[in-house]
């Protein structure tokens, strides 16, 4: 189990460094893989789950404009209707580490799953910035209440699509997960936020240090009162 411990933590420092790469998705994967053959046996079903309904809601997204809102993917490719194919995988990648994270502080159901589509939408406030700088999606509504030109319902829909597949996943799983990653999740969570803020474009600076500062207001006491 430390052993797993030990290559899961390796491989996500690994994926952090290389975050502006592809790399990074596939030290994650890596990861998760690790996980799952011990230390989160239900992993698989988790990420399925994730990564189908995470595809399903961006296809509305681009497609109906609901329930993000209206936006179209440009300059992040290969698509699959519409859909860039690395986005249902990020869906995974950050629900991973969100979920874990809350599942450290929260013994109930209901606490988990709202606390970890909060830490959905933290996440956010620094992913959706530094994606729109690059223009790999483009946002077609805009709205008077924003962040940073991103539009408020956004951050809605990505509290809605995390609650449902955290919903989904806790519905049909037992969802046993060993104690050694649940310990380890909040410092990657908490990596995850400080790298975003490390590597964003100087133009989006700002939404990424405010992110940061939010997911530290958030975590630590919990981790202070643990």
């Amino acid at each position: 189990m430390k052993r797993d411990l030990h290559v899961i933590s390796a491989l996500i420092l690994l994926a952090n460094i290389f975050k502006r790469s592809p790399i990074y998705n596939l030290f994650y994967l890596l990861a998760m893989v690790v996980a799952s053959q011990r230390l989160w046996r239900d992993f698989p079903r988790f990420f399925a789950i994730s990564v189908l309904v995470g595809f399903l809601a961006e296809v509305a997204g681009t497609h109906m404009c609901t329930p993000f809102g209206c936006y179209y993917y440009e300059n992040l490719k290969p698509q699959l209707f519409g859909v860039a194919v690395f986005v249902p995988l990020a869906w995974a990648i950050f629900g991973f580490v969100s979920y874990l994270t809350a599942r450290y502080f929260f013994n109930s159901k209901t606490g988990r799953i709202l606390f970890a589509s909060l830490l959905m939408v933290i996440l956010d406030l620094s992913i959706d910035p530094i994606m729109t700088s690059w223009r790999a999606w483009v946002w077609k509504t805009t709205t008077a209440v924003n962040w940073f030109g991103i539009p408020w319902t956004n951050y809605l829909g990505w509290f809605i699509v995390s609650l449902t597949f955290f919903y989904l996943y806790e519905r049909i799983s037992k969802g046993e997960v060993g104690e050694g990653l649940l310990k380890l999740a909040p410092s990657i969570y908490l990596l995850e936020m400080f790298t975003f803020m490390i590597y964003a474009p100087r133009s989006v600076k700002a939404p990424t240090e405010i992110a940061f500062l939010i997911s530290l207001a958030v975590i630590l006491p919990l981790y202070l009162q643990r």
